[in-house]
């Protein structure tokens, strides 16, 4: 009967909802970010919803809206919100609307819908229903026992089980579990979710996250069993000092309405425990994570029946830090790694369980993507080689037969084709009485695309294994295409990495090798990759929670998320800039209140390490010493490794990062009303700018430091460059970025403010685009000529992580810079966003879309003879500025009319841009739209700013291969080989076929070729150049040697390359020099 209740009242509220005065529906109705979320801990929840007409009316918006919130679906079909009836409110806000209602009660769960009025003061009908749950709101509403099993180990799975009757159907049921570590929910046979591995991980010494579950259509009259499966996971790991020895336990609560009846059941020592016949596989600590064992002998389907019998089991006992302890021999019982070979052994016990159990609330971890076998491989050795198709972090599953009872089948997981296991990643399934089964991951993920299988007897088939990605789901919101294949593909790798670094709730470095959460790639991805890219409110929620917990007492914030602390600030920059970022993409204050205390203890730390009262910079550690602020940049194609700490370059590099977090404190403390505050950090930011300034910078040059990339967009930036020298200082990195060192060249911890300057900032796309065209060493499309699915660790593209953060971050090119979406500097949240395409260089068209929390957003530009069009989408109840590519506002059509004279569209202005040329700026409100331009405006890039008679100076040095020394710095990058610099050079991987090549932004005469090679190997070349889409030969050679000339008659090209046929051994060239005499 409450079923078929339920189901009229959901039929009488959608049928209401299909027709409207105004014609625009409310659909997408979320709570806290998300869709009809179970257990929230927030008492005054966010309450946000799209509007969408099929006819879109140009100019639509809401004026008004009405929000009823109700105990039960029937008050809410009777427009009874007796919780919440806001009334009538003047707004056009649709986003994290605040409930105002009464007071929201523990356990309980409400329904809500909205209605609104249009732009012509029309009333919507009321949306269809949405719902949320409160979660067990205070410590003392938890009634149960924090348990385990007794005699259990880590690396143990455990079953628990609890019967229950019930004397009638349940009305409603909700059971809440907390866990130090991952639990699966079961009632009566059936698991509770599709989701896997949760709850996500925490700062463990203050607090654990609990899941609910809602199991009220799972529970019948008469017999019933709730059952836990549980794992320890990431409470396993013990790599934080003050919190070594982690408790395996879990509380667990649910609350049942049968019969009008209230029933709690609460986890205590009547649950019966038994350990399953899953356990891990080796250790869960960096180099070693391992992977599960499934012993199918042990198997028991019905182990989670109410029929099934327990009376074997134990009982679990209530955990008791004392008891345990007594139990731990003498010495030390904490092993951990220091490196790959050598262990750190410490003694630790357990203490008393302090924590506080808040609701997870980021979305769960679920299968996000199923992973295809494209091959098997029979080994010499009798084992089999599946491939995965790509890089991966997840489950790897597999049907297994023709076995006999106790023999064992072993999985290797390895992120490169040389190896057969990267970080001892191993897996074993061992044969039951039936001589077949199915292994699959539960309680742990793999990162890799290779699995070698041992023991099997017989060849698999590619369809007997799958694999599944392992993350947080979180929708992915954009979409991106453009007329360049590479950079499409760019986008889509640097999306597949970040997925395969998101885990447990937080951006890891690495699945395999280490899951520490380093900051520096979290600043940089949280900017480019998660905000514009993903569903990320709940996520930041949760992430932002986790960097308050982890706090130092005396305000550092963790460099390392879940781990020990590092004295470099890039690491420490989540707060401010990750919370401003969030701001600025989702307009939510609650995201800057809830951070704003950790913020000015931070700040205030900071101020402390800084020479401000003497009107200097920050206090700086000693050159190569892991001190305070530490490194600069990280991995970068020149280097940057440990001995870079706190160089004039890391300082330079801190120092800007300082004034940059300076400047996002402020805009937070005046966005909250902090007058005083606003005042503090304008003073200190004013000295830090000068003072930096001052430190960095020569007036002569127009340089910080070497002139890098790095130095000069982090000065520009962080507003560290006055406006009296920015000129210089914006050309003099345009000329490095164009022929003095024409690569990407920045690392991990340069990405996150490098992104952000030269997509928004500096806006630059026109140089970025070069960037991501190249195909050489060190670029992105280096990366994916040499096969990879995801970014590694290092430019060089080798090494022991093949599946790494260190270069994502750069997912806001393709939506911010390219499709040109992004926040309004005047009014942040994408209510009144920007819109300004960058229609750079040879792309001839950009597809790209971003759904934002009032609607899906379309920018779609395709160049057409001189001129090009626009289609773009804005979503009701949103307004954008639009910047236009054009010479003026006369060449520009919407629907075939001047856009200037259109209605609707007003006319602000034009801006110069040194990308694009120039703008011309509409305010435009929510629609679709077609506009056409006549004529797009013509740029040239500068020339180089310096003279130089060696044209191979100004130019792009790019090699078929190359020798590779380390994986950190290859050693002889073809480079080297325009570096004006003996003893370096470039050094060819093979003996044949081999060139190192000079690539312009420009076409360049010359007539004349010097040739300084290393020895003197080669035994055949030809210099070639590029014409009309083919390379043709100038001259051939045998013998080279050293400062070889070579004379002809001028060409003009923009690509010229030495092509060695043939050599000795593997050629190098000292150095390559080009001349126009």
């Amino acid at each position: 009967m409450k079923l078929f209740k339920l189901l009229l009242v959901t039929l009488f509220i959608s049928l209401t909802s299909c027709y409207s005065e105004s014609g625009v529906l409310i659909i997408d109705l979320r709570c806290e970010y998300r869709i009809n979320p179970l257990a929230i801990d927030n008492t005054s929840p966010r309450l946000s919803w799209k509007l969408k007409q099929d006819n879109p009316v140009r100019g639509q918006q809401q004026t008004a809206y009405q929000v009823l919130v109700a105990s039960n679906l029937e008050n809410l079909e009777n427009n009874i919100g007796d919780f919440w009836d806001s009334g009538k409110v003047e707004s056009n806000q649709s986003v994290n609307n605040t409930y105002q209602g009464s007071e929201l009660q523990s356990a309980k769960q409400y329904f809500w819908k909205v209605k609104v009025w249009d732009k012509d003061g029309n009333a919507s009908n009321w949306s269809d229903y949405g719902k949320f749950s409160m979660g067990l709101l205070k410590q003392s509403d938890w009634k149960g026992d924090w348990i385990l099993k007794s005699d259990q180990k880590k690396t143990d799975h455990n079953w628990y089980r609890k019967n229950v009757t019930l004397s009638d159907d349940a009305e409603s049921a909700f059971v809440f579990v907390g866990s130090f570590g991952y639990h699966e929910l079961y009632v009566n046979g059936q698991k509770i979710t599709e989701n896997v591995m949760n709850p996500v991980s925490t700062y463990m010494k203050k607090r654990i996250a609990y899941l609910t579950y809602d199991i009220s259509d799972k529970l019948k009259k008469g017999d019933n069993v709730i059952a836990i499966w549980h794992a320890a996971g990431w409470s396993r790991w013990r790599r934080i000092s003050e919190y070594r020895n982690i408790p395996f336990v879990f509380k667990a609560q649910a609350e049942i309405v049968a019969g009008g009846k209230q029933i709690t059941l609460k986890s205590d020592t009547t649950w019966k425990t038994k350990k399953s016949h899953t356990e891990y596989y080796g250790d869960w600590d960096i180099l070693r994570f391992g992977g599960e064992t499934i012993d199918d002998r042990n198997r028991e389907d019905d182990w989670n029946t109410a029929a099934y019998d327990d009376s074997s089991w134990m009982n679990a006992s209530v955990y008791n830090h004392e008891e345990l302890n007594a139990k731990i021999p003498e010495g030390n019982n904490i092993s951990f790694a220091l490196n790959s070979r050598k262990n750190r052994e410490v003694r630790a016990l357990y203490k008393p369980i302090t924590v506080q159990l808040s609701s997870q609330m980021v979305e769960p971890q679920v299968k996000f993507k199923e992973i295809k076998v494209i091959g098997v491989d029979k080994n010499k050795d009798g084992t089999y080689r599946i491939d995965m198709g790509e890089n991966y972090t997840g489950f790897f599953e597999m049907d297994l037969y023709k076995g006999v009872e106790g023999d064992s089948i072993l999985f290797e997981i390895s992120d490169q084709i040389e190896t057969t296991t990267s970080w001892n990643q191993k897996s074993k399934f061992i044969y039951g009485k039936s001589g077949k089964g199915k292994f699959q991951n539960r309680f742990n993920v793999a990162g890799g695309r290779w699995v070698t299988v041992y023991g099997l007897k017989y060849q698999p088939k590619i369809e007997d294994a799958k694999g599944f990605v392992v993350t947080n789901d979180r929708k992915q919101i954009s979409k991106f295409e453009s007329s360049n294949a590479q950079l499409n593909q760019i986008y889509q790798v640097n999306l597949n990495t970040y997925l395969a670094n998101t885990m447990d709730g937080i951006l890891v470095d690495c699945p395999h090798r280490e899951r520490r959460g380093w900051g520096e790639v979290t600043v940089a991805a949280m900017y480019g990759d998660a905000l514009p890219n993903f569903e990320s409110g709940a996520y930041m929620d949760q992430y932002l929670q986790y960097t308050r917990d982890a706090q130092f007492p005396d305000g550092r914030t963790r460099a390392v998320i879940n781990e020990e602390d590092r004295p470099f600030l890039m690491w420490k920059a989540n707060n401010p800039l990750t919370v401003w970022e969030t701001y600025r993409m989702l307009g939510d204050k609650k995201v800057l209140e809830d951070n704003y205390e950790s913020m000015q203890k931070w700040m205030y730390w900071l101020l402390e390490n800084s020479n401000y009262e003497t009107s200097g910079a920050i206090k700086a550690g000693t050159q190569g010493l892991r001190e305070f602020p530490g490194l600069g940049d990280w991995c970068t194609p020149r280097g940057n490794f440990w001995t870079s700490s706190n160089s004039p370059e890391a300082v330079h590099f801190n120092n800007c990062l300082y004034a940059f977090m300076l400047d996002n404190a402020m805009h937070i403390a005046e966005i909250l009303g902090k007058t005083e505050d606003v005042k503090t950090f304008n003073d200190r930011l004013k000295v830090q700018r000068e003072a930096t300034h001052q430190l960095s910078y020569n007036p002569q040059t127009g340089q910080y430091i070497k002139g890098y990339q790095v130095d000069q967009a982090f000065a520009l930036l962080s507003g560290v460059t006055p406006a009296s020298e920015k000129e210089k200082v914006e050309a003099n990195l345009v000329d490095n970025v164009l022929y003095k060192f024409p690569y990407y060249d920045t690392g991990s911890s340069g990405q996150a403010l490098y992104t952000r300057y030269f997509t928004e900032s500096g806006e630059r796309m026109d140089l970025i685009y070069e960037l991501l065209k190249d195909k050489h060493h060190p670029s992105y499309g280096y990366f994916l000529e040499q096969g990879k699915t995801v970014w590694p660790e290092r430019w060089s593209a080798v090494g022991n992580s093949q599946i790494h953060t260190c270069y994502t971050g750069i997912g806001g090119y393709f939506i911010k810079g390219f499709g040109g979406i992004r926040p309004n500097p005047e009014q942040l949240g994408m209510q009144n966003m920007i819109i300004k395409p960058a229609t750079v260089g040879d792309l001839t068209f950009a597809n790209t879309e971003y759904e934002s929390m009032y609607g899906n957003v379309v920018v779609n530009w395709k160049k057409e003879d001189k001129g090009a069009t626009f289609h773009i989408e804005i979503p009701i109840n949103t307004t954008a500025k639009v910047y236009l590519p054009a010479k003026s506002k006369e060449g520009i059509y919407e629907s075939g009319v001047i856009a200037a004279k259109t209605e609707c569209i007003s006319y602000v202005g034009m801006e110069k841009n040194k990308a694009i040329g120039n703008y011309v700026i509409f305010n435009v409100p929510s629609g679709v739209y077609d506009f056409k331009v006549d004529e797009l405006p013509v740029i040239q890039f500068p020339e180089p700013l310096h003279d130089t008679d060696n044209l191979a100076k100004s130019g792009r040095m790019n090699a078929s291969s190359m020798f590779i020394e380390t994986e950190k710095l290859p050693g002889f990058e073809a480079f080297k080989a325009n570096d004006e610099d003996d003893k370096t050079r470039w050094l060819a991987a093979e003996n044949s076929n081999q060139y190192v090549e000079v690539e312009w932004v420009k076409p360049q005469t010359f007539n004349q070729i010097i040739i300084d090679e290393y020895e003197n190997n080669i035994s055949s070349y030809e210099l070639q150049y590029w014409e009309n889409g083919a390379w043709k030969t100038i001259e051939k050679g045998t013998t080279c040697g050293s400062n070889k000339t070579h004379q002809f008659n001028a060409i003009v090209t923009s690509k010229f390359r030495v092509f060695i046929m043939d050599a000795k051994r593997a050629p190098s060239i000292k150095e390559l020099k080009i001349f126009h005499l």
